[in-house]
Formats: C-alpha cells, structure tokens, sequence
C-alpha cells in the first residue's frame, strides 16, 4: 500500500534517480508476492524511467527489462517474456560482459523462462556454466548456488536424466547445508525433490504410506517453491492411481491445477498439464465432468496459441504449443474413441488446431465479395494473405525478421480493414457447418495424425503415431474411426512391382474402416495430414481392383473449410485472363525445356475455344517480375517450367527448399529474397497476389511436395499458393516422362474446353481414360497418379 500510494505522487511521476528507485523496487514487489498482472505495467514504467535517467543497456536499464521479462512470462505472456528475456541477457552480456552478477541474474531468468516453456535442453546449456560460475564467486554456501543448482537439477528432471539429476539435487542440498541458516527450510525441500526423483523415475514402485502422506502434504507446504508443491501433488496423484485411490487422487490433481492457476497464470503451459491431468483422472474415473474438463484444457490452450503465437512468436513457444497440443489432442482423441458423445467437440478441436483458426479468417474469405468497393475488398485481401502468412511462419518455429514485419504488417492491414468497413460489413453472416455445406450423397473424411509428444512416466514408451479419421456427413454427427499405427501407410513405393497389392493394403487400412460409412456416398472429400500429403490417393485400389477415381468423385483439399469455396469459380469463363509460361530461356543454368514452348501453345488453342483473354510468356527475358505481372488478375496460370524441392539437409526453412525457375536463373547462391535472380520460391510466392485464380497448374516435377507442417498441411509450393490467394493448384508428386505429362496435360485442358467440365470433374475424366490406356505414353500410374489436385 505504502508503494503504490508513493507511485501516486507528484515525484513519482516526474522521474529522476528516487522515481526509478521507487518504481523498480515496486515491480519487484509486486513480483515476488505473485501480483504478475498488476506488476507489468508498474515494471514498464520503472524501465521507462531508468531509460531516461540512465542510458539504454546501462546496468538499472537491463534490470528493469529483466524484471519486466520474469512478470510477462509468469503471467502468461510468455512468447513476450521470453523474447525481451533472450533480448535482456544478449545486451547485458554484451554491455556488462560475462563476470558480471548482473549478467548473471539475467542468465538464469532467461534459462528459468526456456524451462517453464517445456526446453530444459535449452536452459541446461546455461545454468550449467551458471552454476559453476556463481561457485567461484559467491563459494558453496550462497542462495545463488543453491538456486543454480536447483535449476539445473529441473532441467534434467524434464529431460528424463536421473543420474544428473540426482548429482544435481545433491549439489543443492550440499549448498543448503553450507548456508546453515537455521530460519530456511532449503535443506527440508532439497530432501523432497530427492524423494520426489528417485520416486519419479521409477513410478513403478509403491511408496510407503507414511511416504505417500509426506509427498502429499508438500502441496500445502508455504515455504516450499510453488513448482514443488505442484509436482508434489501430482506425484502424489500417481501414487493413489496405483492404489486404485482415484478420489484422492481427483483431488490432489485439482489441487495442483489450482495452484497453477494461482501462482502462475490460468493460461500456461504448467497450468495446461495440470487441467489435462485432471482430465485424464476423470477418464480413468468414468466422471461426466470428463469432456467438459478436456474442452475447457483445449480451448484455453488454443487461445493461448492465438495470443502468443499469433503476436509476439517465438521458436521455444512454438515448439511448446504443437508438442502441448499434441498432448492435448491424444487424450481427447483416446476420451471421443471411447464416448461418441464427444465427437462433435473433438473434431472441432482437430479443426481447430489442423488450421491454427479460430473461424476468423474463414468468414473474412466470405465476406470479402460481399463488401461493397474494390477498395475494401483489395484491403481485406491483404489481411487474409498476411494472416495466411502468419499463420505458415510462426507455425514453422523458425521466429526472425520476416515474421516479426508480418506480424506488424498484419496489425496494420487488420486496424486499417476494420476502420473502412465500419458499418459496411454484410451482416447476419454466419460461419456454416461442414455438415450443412455436405450434400446428401458427400462425405468429408478430415484425417488426423495423433501422438503424444511427451511421455507420461520416464519409464513408459512413447505412444506410437496413429491416424485418424474424423468422417463428416450432411445432418450427422462427425464419427471419430482410428485407423492404426501411422508407419502402416508411410512409405508406399509408386515404382515397386507389387505397387497393386501395396495400394490395396493401403486402400483397406485407410478406407476399410470407413465403408460402413461410404455406403451412399458419390462425392468424397479427403483433407490430408502431415505426411499424408505426399501420398498419391488416386492409386488407392479396392478388393475389386478399382481406383479411387472410378468409385467416387475424389477432391483433396488442404484444409476443412475449403468446402465452402468448393462450389466457387470451377470453370473456364469466357472473358477471364488466362497466363501461360513455358519455353523459357535458362541460359545453361539449367536444361532447356523445348516442348514446354510446344505445350503452352497447345494450351492457348484450347483456352481460346473458351474466349479466354491470353497472355503467354517466352524466351530469355521472363523472370519473376512479368510473371508476377502476368499473374495478377488472372483466373488461370499455367507454368511449365523447372520446379524444385529439396529435402532438408540443415537448418533452411522448406520455403527456400522449394520453387520454381524463371528465365536466365541464378542458382549457385543461397536462396534469399531477390525478384532478378530468376528463382521463384515458395517463401517469395507467398507475397504475391494470386486472389484471381481459379487454379494455378505447375507443370513441372515436385511441386506437390514440401515437409509436413505444424499445422497440418505441407510446407511448400502448395501451402504458398494456397496463402498467396490460389483457390485451386494442380501440381505433380514426383519427375514424369516428358511425353506422358504432355499428352495428359493436352486432354486436360481439349475436355475442359470442349466439355464445359468443372476443373475436378475433367482432371477426373482425364485421369480414368488415363487408367484406361486411352492416353498415349500415360497409361502407366506413374504418369496419371503424379497429378494432385489440392482445392483451398
């Protein structure tokens, strides 16, 4: 009260060496009485003032950062807090070098944040050199070797390193003794974390019950660290699960989740495991309360990803959030397999999570030819391909420049779009259902891969990968089929000569199952997962030895509510412009392509049946510029040329990995973004404006492939079409025969001239006269399943 009635005083507000003491020593307060929330703005006003008074980077400057970064953190904002920690600990082992105290102190709240966000690894690199550091400074018997030490023994607790471990609480409590400060209790809580170890890592042993009593009455131990009296509990709760005492251990995981929520923040990653634990009790239990616990853990986790992933990203809270929702979603995968009940509330989950939306940006794409000028509507364009991109980069876990100018481009184009609109929004508009959207006669089979990331126990194997499918029927409730171990459908050989039997085992795991439910069923749609991308569906065969194509009307798309577009723009419209690139002049930097000249004009004639306005493009003055320029306004493009993806060999995100070349190329340099090197990727696509085309064909080798993403799709050329604004891409899985692609890409586009065919619908026909023989030199699977067709 003192502190906060001086925080009010004209001195206070007027700065100087006493209003930086005050309002430093305030934060502070207020931090280590757990007041996070109330605390943040009184640090940002004390590193304002010590700014001001003291100069950026001096010792008060990095002090005051360092004390806002631990209470953004423990509050819940912990991609914030972490990236003004790294920051805060850079600068002050740059200004105040590497045997500074302070240095010091900043080390360990940079490693302590890495450790609450799930990467003890990370912190472990630091602690360590701390802890031996801090020795030879401060001796044995000192706070800040105890606290080194106990940091360092967390770290490899979370990393499953018993002997370590162990070493390392031996190590505190040596420093708890040396402190011989008979009013602490150090030495009493180094004796639990060893009890709570050895017990930890073999929770196969029952403890006494006079042990047990002792573990569970940490929980309400004041003096001991809140992370203890957490861990402690759920320890505890382990323990009576043994027993088959499931009511007290109920309660001791409530307890536990509790004291996250109070100590911490409610929207944590520590809080999560706490609320997920309870969850898993409850199922063990058969309680009702089960599924409203696991959509309560699950919603709070997914707005917490949209509010640290989605502003501030950084790599650690990144890789915390998919490892985290993994976690999540396996259990209420294991909860919906059990009751189909919580079907419906799972399948929005994996919805959820598969696209890292929340519905938003969805109805923005419905929206957007509702509103009323081109201004508004070019506007909210932009925020659906920055917001697209944004989604894609900080997925990735790879935070840098380009990612942090998204973010700020974002916020601008989102504060820009909503000060336009105004009242100009359409209303009444609401997100529809995948099933209301369904025909009669469709299903729509969302596949899911799902797998824990984190071991229960030290001891327990890692759950194997498994795939799921989430089928959704119009007036149905989805039903949830798991569909085995992932490993059974990864791997298929399209060149092996027993490829038939492969494709009908891969039809009977992947669709078996599922046919109870297909009875009806002429339309299907298929939404891939992970790896699953890269499988060619087309050559899946039934016991009867038809292909997918001959029994339904098959439609990849790269995520569920792409359905509701399915319908929009699905032909060739007289009037439209239509871009073709081929025959493009490579200047020896690669093979030249003569027939890709051929191939385009083929093209133009069809096109030209259809009144489509033409622009084609050739020679050795066409780089990324005049296709880009080409591009733009364009309902079809048509490139045939070179395309790329290379498999990860270091650490170069997979949109450098892939792309496609333009004329006269530059391609013995690193890729970097560069529109006159005559290399077009991925990363560089993803900035283009392609919200006019209906499809995008890339007629060139590997365009369909990329590494799987966090968020479920594939990153690379398919995922930068799809962000740049393409509603549809027809892009190849592997290298065809010249002649096969040329013939197969000729009727595609005679039928949808001459048939007045649906882009699906003719690549369909196409494809089975194909399987037919009726296509010369693409007869063989290897030609026709190569094509993907992914609608967005």
């Amino acid at each position: 009260e003192l502190l906060a009635e001086a925080a009010e005083t004209r001195a206070a507000r007027e700065g100087g060496n006493d209003a930086a003491t005050l309002w430093f020593e305030y934060a502070r307060f207020l931090e280590r009485s757990n007041q996070y929330a109330a605390g943040i703005p009184v640090a940002r006003e004390a590193r304002k003032i010590m700014r001001a008074q003291y100069g950026a980077n001096s010792p008060q400057d990095i002090a005051g950062g360092d004390i806002l970064a631990t209470l953004l953190t423990n509050n819940g904002a912990v991609a914030s807090g972490l990236n003004l920690s790294e920051d805060i600990y850079l600068n002050a082992r740059k200004a105040l070098g590497d045997r500074e105290p302070l240095t010091w102190r900043t080390e360990n709240n940079y490693a302590e944040a890495l450790r609450m966000v799930g990467h003890p690894d990370v912190a472990a690199t630091i602690d360590e050199p701390l802890l031996r550091k801090r020795i030879a400074h401060y001796g044995i018997g000192s706070i800040q070797a105890l606290v080194s030490a106990s940091n360092l023994a967390l770290n490899h607790l979370a990393m499953g390193n018993e002997a370590e471990t162990l070493k390392a609480l031996d190590l505190q409590k040596r420093a708890a003794v040396a402190l011989a400060d008979p009013r602490s209790e150090h030495v009493a809580q180094a004796d639990v974390w060893i009890a709570y170890t050895k017990s930890f890592f073999h929770p196969d042993r029952r403890m006494s019950d006079a042990d047990l009593d002792a573990m569970a009455r940490v929980k309400d131990w004041n003096g001991a660290p809140d992370l203890l009296r957490i861990k402690a509990a759920q320890l505890a709760a382990d323990q009576c699960e043994m027993r088959g005492d499931t009511a007290r251990a109920l309660a001791l995981r409530i307890d536990a989740y509790q004291r996250a929520q109070q100590t911490i923040a409610r929207e944590h990653p520590i809080a999560f495991d706490a609320l997920l634990g309870v969850a898993m009790t409850q199922m063990k239990r058969g309680d009702k309360e089960t599924l409203a616990t696991l959509k309560d853990v699950e919603q709070q986790a997914f707005r917490w990803m949209l509010r640290e992933v989605g502003t501030a990203g950084n790599r650690y809270v990144a890789e915390t959030m998919r490892k985290l929702a993994d976690d999540i979603l396996y259990e209420f995968g294991r909860y919906a397999l059990q009751e189909p009940a919580a079907a419906q509330a799972y399948a929005d989950a994996v919805t959820r999570w598969k696209t890292m939306e929340d519905g938003e940006r969805t109805l923005l794409r419905l929206t957007v030819d509702r509103l009323p000028d081109d201004a508004t509507k070019k506007l909210a364009r932009n925020v659906l391909r920055l917001s697209g991109q944004q989604q894609e980069l900080l997925s990735s876990g790879k935070i840098d420049d380009d990612a942090r100018q998204v973010l700020d481009q974002l916020k601008t184009a989102r504060q820009a779009l909503a000060a336009r609109m105004g009242d100009k929004a359409p209303g009444n508009l609401k997100l529809p259902t995948i099933e209301d959207k369904l025909e009669r006669t469709d299903a729509l089979i969302d596949f899911f891969v799902s797998g824990r990331r984190n071991r229960i126990t030290p001891i327990a194997p890692k759950p194997e990968m498994r795939l799921q499918a989430v089928i959704h029927r119009h007036g149905k409730t989805p039903t949830l089929v798991d569909l085995g171990p992932l490993d059974g459908v990864l791997g298929a050989d399209v060149t092996s000569a027993d490829r038939a039997s492969t494709f009908r085992r891969l039809h009977g795991i992947m669709l078996g199952p599922l046919k109870p439910h297909l009875a009806d069923i002429k339309r299907l749609f298929l939404v891939p997962d992970s790896e699953l991308y890269s499988l060619p569906f087309a050559m899946l065969q039934d016991a009867d030895g038809r292909y997918l194509d001959e029994v339904y009307d098959t439609r990849i798309m790269t995520r569920a509510d792409a359905l509701f577009f399915a319908d929009r723009n699905t032909r060739l419209t007289p009037g439209n412009k239509a871009l073709l690139v081929g025959g493009l002049d490579y200047a020896g930097a690669a093979n030249q392509l003569p027939s890709t000249k051929t191939e385009i004009d083929t093209v133009a004639a069809d096109l030209k049946k259809r009144d489509l306005n033409i622009t084609s493009l050739s020679g050795d003055g066409i780089g990324e510029p005049a296709i880009r320029r080409g591009a733009e306004g364009a309902s079809l493009i048509h490139l045939a040329t070179h395309g790329f993806y290379k498999t990860a060999t270091d650490r170069t995100d997979a949109l450098w990995r892939s792309g496609l070349v333009a004329a006269r190329p530059n391609l013995g340099r690193p890729p970097q973004r560069d529109d006159d090197d005559g290399v077009l990727y991925a990363h560089e696509l993803m900035n283009w404006d392609l919200s006019s085309a209906d499809l995008v064909v890339l007629s060139a080798c590997q365009t369909a492939l990329g590494d799987p993403s966090r968020v479920g799709s594939v990153r690379g050329l398919p995922t930068a079409l799809a962000i740049a604004g393409a509603r549809r891409s027809l892009l190849t899985l592997w290298e065809v025969a010249d002649e096969g692609t040329a013939n197969f890409m000729a009727r595609l586009y005679q039928v949808l001239a001459d048939d007045d065919l649906d882009y699906a619908s003719a690549l369909r026909k196409v494809r089975i006269e194909a399987m037919h023989g009726k296509i010369k030199a693409a007869e063989d699977p290897s030609v026709w399943a190569a094509f993907v067709f992914f609608e967005s």
